[in-house]
C-alpha cells in the first residue's frame, strides 16, 4: 500500500514538472508572421474607451497593426523601448513595448506598428511590437 502511494506521488510530481516545464519553455509568438488587424490609433483607443469588453472581444491577444503619430518615446522598468501613439486624448494613448529598439523612430513621426494587444489600462497596450513602416 505504501509503495502505491509513493509511486503515485512520483507520477504526480513528474506530470506537474512536465506541465511547468512546457509552460515556461513554449515558443513565443512572433507578430511578424501573422497578418493582423489594421486600425488607426484613434479608432482603436475610442473602441476600448467606449466599451472595454467589446474591445477585448475584438483585439485581446490578437496581432494588431496600428498606424498613428508617435507622441512619446520612453523606457519601461525592464529597459525596453516603449513608443506611445497619439489618440486625440492628451493623457492616454497606445503604448507599444518594442521587441527591439526602433532607432529611427522620433516623436511626431507617423508610423505603422504591429504587436500583440494585451488589453486596456487607461492606455491600450501592445507587446512584442515592431515598427512595420514609417
Amino acid at each position: 500500500m505504501k509503495l502505491k502511494i509513493v509511486i503515485s506521488a512520483i507520477v504526480v510530481l513528474l506530470v506537474a514538472f512536465g506541465i511547468v516545464y512546457f509552460l515556461f519553455n513554449k515558443p513565443h509568438r512572433n507578430p511578424g508572421t501573422e497578418a493582423g488587424i489594421s486600425i488607426n490609433a484613434y479608432d482603436l483607443f475610442r473602441q476600448y474607451e467606449e466599451n472595454e469588453d467589446l474591445g477585448n472581444a475584438r483585439y485581446l491577444d490578437k496581432v494588431v497593426r496600428v498606424s498613428g503619430r508617435i507622441s512619446e518615446i520612453t523606457e519601461n522598468q525592464e529597459h525596453e523601448q516603449v513608443l506611445t501613439l497619439a489618440t486625440g486624448n492628451a493623457l492616454f494613448g497606445i503604448r507599444c513595448t518594442m521587441q527591439t529598439p526602433a532607432a529611427t523612430a522620433h516623436v511626431n513621426d507617423s508610423v505603422s506598428i504591429k504587436g500583440i494587444c494585451t488589453g486596456f489600462l487607461t492606455d491600450v497596450i501592445l507587446t512584442s511590437a515592431f515598427v512595420e513602416s514609417k
